[in-house]
């Protein structure tokens, strides 16, 4: 049995503090490890407990293992590098102090009695540590929520509403692992202090500083980064330099993320590129969990348009959007479903006079496409480049509002109870409809199905009409998405190529 405790920085390196419970050397150690790493934001330790019977065996595998001679508890080491691969010894309790003494200039020194409290605290410790392992019981249900490029400016926006989302809530609620690169750490560390004063489903928010640590026991994973093109950078340089982020992301993936968890991808990149390369990569997953958000491109244009008819939100749905994502897209406007209420006329009612106060008749509804409304309109999306434009120009707007309300939106769905009869926009797998070649990811109108064994999947909504453009033009899109997936092997090959000089 061992239980292990991390607090860590920005910074690469990591003291490994590794000792027996009943040794008051190694609870002295652990106890100013706790403390240097409240007071100096750079001090990071790990602590490693064992008890007595697992000692001798787990000493003198690690020593194998690095080639050390150490005989007693505690066991000192650092671990360098963003991994921690790079591991040095430092020895054992007394190396310890020298080298707080000539790094930072401190002498501790407690008495018998303060001793003999701190090993009574860890003993405490590791005896609930174990409890919890040994009864099911008491093991909290959380969903495991983890954001890739969460100092991306809508992750401000997405973390409430991911929290207020009630279909993601277990027993006790969710956990949001939030993860960027070090230089966005302070827009992380807000997004922390803001979600603390929230309630909903949240159980806790936590800033992590690799990847692996968030994807163990991940539910979800979102992924919101994005590469962004170099000045007079070409379209394939972009894509090798996406395929090299994306690739490492997989093979971590496939090295610590458990089986069932789901990937989302909603950001500016070639986002159903992305997908591709991962059901390429990733031999852990389904590839049916592996999805890119589309329908707020719809949403976006949605109000405008409506705004230009005269109709509320509220009676229509959100347009389909096809394309590969990050390199085309089209938004169907012409498809829009509209809720529209009617009545049916009461004969009886129509022949008594003005004063009777019998119901002239019964309100009714039914869906009808938009595109009666919109088939002499030469341009149905000039108002809204011009609306957005100006509105970005004049206040800074950005359309996170709608991607966050997309993923959410695709959340809700795809963990709600009961299964509606919901009709979204989504990059999948194309099963070839609509002429999508097979295994293609495209971004489509989808639908979620139940299968034998109760998972759900999305596939394509075949019943949906062909989007309201030329066919050379629509092929034009789904042509591109196929020159592009057929470069990942060239992409691939390059990759294995430059490793292989690099050694």
């Amino acid at each position: 049995m061992s239980f292990v405790k991390c607090k860590m920085s920005t910074e690469r390196c990591v003291i490994v503090i590794a000792g027996v419970l009943q040794d008051q050397s190694f609870s002295h150690v652990c106890f100013i490890a706790e403390n240097l790493s409240t007071l100096l934001p750079n001090f990071n330790y790990k602590v490693i407990c064992k008890s007595s019977t697992e000692w001798e065996s787990w000493l003198k595998e690690i020593c194998t293992c690095y080639g050390w001679c150490h005989a007693k508890s505690p066991l000192i080491w650092k671990e360098i590098g963003l991994t921690r691969t790079t591991v040095t010894y430092i020895g054992g309790g007394y190396q310890f102090w020298e080298l707080l003494h000539s790094y930072y200039n401190i002498n501790v020194h407690l008495n018998k009695e303060d001793l003999d409290v701190l090993q009574e605290d860890l003993l405490f410790i590791y005896d609930v540590e174990s409890k919890k392992c040994k009864c099911p019981n008491i093991v909290q249900k959380r969903r495991q929520i983890m954001i890739i490029g969460a100092g991306r400016s809508m992750c401000l926006e997405l973390v409430p509403q991911l929290i207020m989302t009630k279909e993601l809530w277990l027993s006790h609620g969710v956990v949001i692992n939030l993860y960027d690169e070090p230089g966005c750490f302070f827009k992380v560390r807000k997004i922390l202090k803001d979600a603390k004063g929230l309630k909903g489903g949240l159980d806790a928010v936590k800033v992590l500083y690799n990847i692996p640590d968030g994807l163990h026991d991940c539910d979800i994973l979102i992924y919101l980064d994005v590469i962004l093109k170099e000045e007079f950078e070409g379209t394939e340089r972009w894509l090798q330099r996406n395929y090299k982020c994306i690739r490492e992301l997989s093979m971590q993936i496939n090295d610590y993320a458990p089986s069932h968890m789901k990937i989302i991808f909603c950001s500016m990149g070639p986002i159903c590129f992305y997908v591709n390369v991962m059901h390429k990569l990733i031999k852990k997953l389904p590839k049916s969990n592996i999805v890119a958000v589309s329908s707020h491109y719809g949403l976006e244009l949605t109000y405008v348009f409506a705004h230009s008819l005269g109709f509320t939100l509220k009676n229509l749905g959100c347009p389909p959007v096809w394309g590969y994502l990050g390199i085309n897209h089209f938004v169907d406007i012409h498809h829009t479903i509209q809720k529209y209420d009617y009545y049916l006329p009461n004969k009886k009612a129509l022949e008594l006079s003005d004063t009777a106060t019998l119901p002239v008749g019964v309100q009714r509804s039914q869906l009808r496409w938009l595109f009666y409304m919109t088939h002499d309109k030469t341009d149905p999306y000039k108002e809204l480049f011009i609306r957005k434009s100006l509105a970005q120009y004049q206040v800074g707007r950005s359309d996170d509002f709608q991607k966050c309300r997309a993923v959410c939106d695709l959340l809700r769905l795809w963990y709600s109870k009961e299964i509606g009869d919901e009709i979204i926009s989504l990059g999948i797998s194309s099963d070839g409809s609509f002429g999508i070649p097979e295994e293609l990811v495209f971004s489509q109108p989808v639908h979620l199905k139940v299968l034998e064994d109760q998972s759900r999947i999305w596939v394509p909504f075949k019943d949906f009409p062909m989007p309201n453009m030329p066919l050379n033009l629509f092929q034009n899109l789904v042509d591109t998405a196929v020159i592009i997936k057929e470069q990942i092997p060239t992409f691939e090959k390059r990759m294995k190529d430059f490793d292989s000089k690099k050694r």
